[in-house]
């Protein structure tokens, strides 16, 4: 059994009139285990916040195999079955297994990430797209194309600048790298794409303690002064090294 992101004990509350575990747990453990998944990449609830983002389905399918008692365990899997490169689109393969090894059910979701301020769907930043592709795969698994129309210019209503093109050329290029750029050379790109397309910093300091964030915050700020033009043409510089 590989692949166990969530492992607990039946609680009574979870019992229905047939002495046994009711549906809706099945898919409450399955979220969990997603939940856990996510966690363990630095997706917690914090970062989601900060990112304003929350995962959504769009379908969820159970498949019942055996039968889950009171007092029993269950251990739960989880793999991405397919995904989009920034992540805007994925698919979970889960399952559940009880105290006795035997596996009760199959579950399947397909989800997506929402802009919870816009309520649009969206892709991840491409830091964190990169770490969600660190999720454990199945064998089958399918990597989607990025559609065209999820990568619009700054203003819809008129066309990009060539190098608004380059810098968006740019940035899906980080997506196709085949190998993980280091954690300074995530802060760099990190920093230079918030300067290039929000501008001066315009976020807390972060708690002393909160290292992750602490380092962003002090990357971007870094940044100050530095024009969105300036500042997309290094990021498309960087990149081109990085390649």
């Amino acid at each position: 059994m590989e692949n166990v992101f969530y492992e607990s004990k039946v609680m009574w509350s979870q019992i229905d009139a047939n002495m046994h575990l009711r549906h809706s747990a099945y898919a409450d453990f399955a979220a969990q285990a997603r939940l856990e998944i996510l966690g363990s990449l630095g997706f917690n609830d914090k970062t989601l916040l900060e990112l304003k983002i929350g995962p959504i389905l769009f379908r969820e399918e159970l498949i019942y195999m055996r039968e889950i008692r009171p007092s029993d365990t269950v251990k739960v899997t989880c793999v991405l079955t397919k995904c989009r490169k920034d992540g805007s689109r994925w698919s979970f393969r889960q399952e559940i297994y009880r105290g006795d090894g035997v596996q009760a059910a199959l579950i399947n979701v397909d989800g997506a990430w929402i802009n919870v301020e816009q309520r649009k769907l969206t892709g991840l930043p491409e830091e964190w797209a990169l770490k969600f592709m660190e999720i454990p795969k199945s064998a089958d698994f399918i990597e989607e194309p990025i559609p065209v129309k999820t990568i619009p210019a700054k203003d819809s209503t008129k066309p990009m600048t060539e190098l608004e093109i380059k810098f968006e050329a740019a940035k899906k290029r980080v997506m196709e790298l085949t190998k993980k750029p280091s954690n300074e050379d995530m802060l760099e790109l990190y920093a230079l794409n918030k300067q290039a397309t929000i501008g001066e910093i315009n976020i807390d300091k972060p708690a002393m303690f909160d290292f992750v964030a602490a380092a962003k915050y002090n990357a971007w700020k870094n940044k100050s002064g530095i024009s969105s033009a300036d500042a997309m043409t290094a990021y498309i510089g960087f990149v081109n090294k990085l390649v």
